[in-house]
C-alpha cells in the first residue's frame, strides 16, 4: 500500500535550526565565523520559512510535513478526512472514524458489470453484513476456485474488486451490505458518485434464503437492499479502508 507522498525538501536544515537554536554550543575556541555560509543558510530558511507550515509549539509525538487531497499547501501531522471528500487514494470517502483519521473511501467510477458467481458454492466466514466485513468477505471469495455461471460475464465481483487499482493503491475489496448502505445513504445525499438507480453486488452472503449458496445481499441506489441470484449481472463498485 501506497502512503501520502511526504514533502522532505531540506527539512533537516529548517528543523535543527528553528527547533533545538537553544542547544548550540557558544563559540568559545575562537573560530572565525563564515560569513559567506551564514548568508547563504539564513536565505534558506527564510525560503523554507515561507514555503513550510508553521511549527506547533507543543509536539508530543513524531511528525512529517504531508500534502493532503484537496489541499494547495503542505501541512505538519496527520490529515483529516470528512465524508464527501476525496480519500488518500482518489476515492470518495463514506464513512470516518478516528475524528477524520480513518475510515472508508469507494472508488469514484464502476468498476463494470459482473455475475456475484459462484452459484451453488457454499462459503464459511462471508456471511458478515456489517461495517468491516467486506474485505475479509472478498478475500475468502476471491481466493476460491468459483467462477461465474455464464461466459459472456466475465470475472466474478469479489475478484474485480481485489484486482482493482487506482492512483498506485491495490487494496480495494468489494463492499460488504452495511457498508454498501452507507455509500447509499451518504453519497447519494451529496449527489456523489453517479450511482443513482443502479444495483451494486456486495460480498455478503444472502443467508435468510432457504438457498444461501444461491443468492448473494444488493443495494439498490436510491432504493432498498435485498437477496437475488447470484448469476446476475449488477454493478460493481470497490471501496478500501484507510
Amino acid at each position: 500500500m501506497k502512503k501520502l507522498k511526504v514533502v522532505t525538501g531540506l527539512l533537516l536544515i529548517f528543523t535543527v535550526s528553528s527547533v533545538f537554536a537553544d542547544q548550540v554550543e557558544k563559540n568559545e575556541i575562537g573560530q572565525a565565523r563564515n560569513a559567506a555560509a551564514i548568508v547563504i543558510n539564513t536565505k534558506t530558511l527564510q525560503k523554507l520559512q515561507k514555503i513550510l507550515p508553521e511549527l506547533p509549539e507543543v509536539v508530543d509525538q513524531d511528525m512529517a510535513i504531508i500534502l493532503c487531497p484537496e489541499k494547495d499547501t503542505p501541512q505538519w501531522g496527520e490529515c483529516l478526512y470528512e465524508v464527501g471528500g476525496t480519500g488518500p487514494a482518489g476515492g470518495l470517502v463514506f464513512y470516518t472514524t478516528d475524528g477524520g483519521r480513518h475510515g472508508i473511501e469507494a472508488s469514484p467510477t464502476d468498476q463494470g458489470q459482473s455475475e456475484w458467481g459462484c452459484y451453488n458454492t457454499e462459503f464459511e466466514g462471508v456471511t458478515g453484513t456489517a461495517i468491516g466485513s467486506g474485505a475479509a468477505n472478498t478475500k475468502i471469495i476471491s481466493e476460491s476456485n468459483c467462477v461465474g455461471r455464464y461466459s459472456y460475464s466475465g470475472e466474478i465481483a469479489a475478484r474485480v474488486s481485489n484486482n482493482y487499482e487506482l492512483n498506485g493503491f491495490d487494496d480495494w475489496y468489494l463492499p460488504s451490505r452495511d457498508e454498501l448502505y452507507l455509500m447509499n445513504k451518504d453519497l447519494i445525499a451529496k449527489d456523489l458518485g453517479g450511482f443513482k438507480g443502479r444495483s451494486y453486488w456486495s460480498s455478503s452472503n444472502y443467508t435468510i434464503s432457504s438457498r444461501p449458496d444461491e443468492f448473494a445481499w444488493i443495494q439498490s441506489f436510491g432504493g432498498d437492499n435485498y437477496g437475488v441470484s447470484r448469476f446476475g449481472e449488477l454493478s460493481v463498485r470497490s471501496i478500501r479502508s484507510f
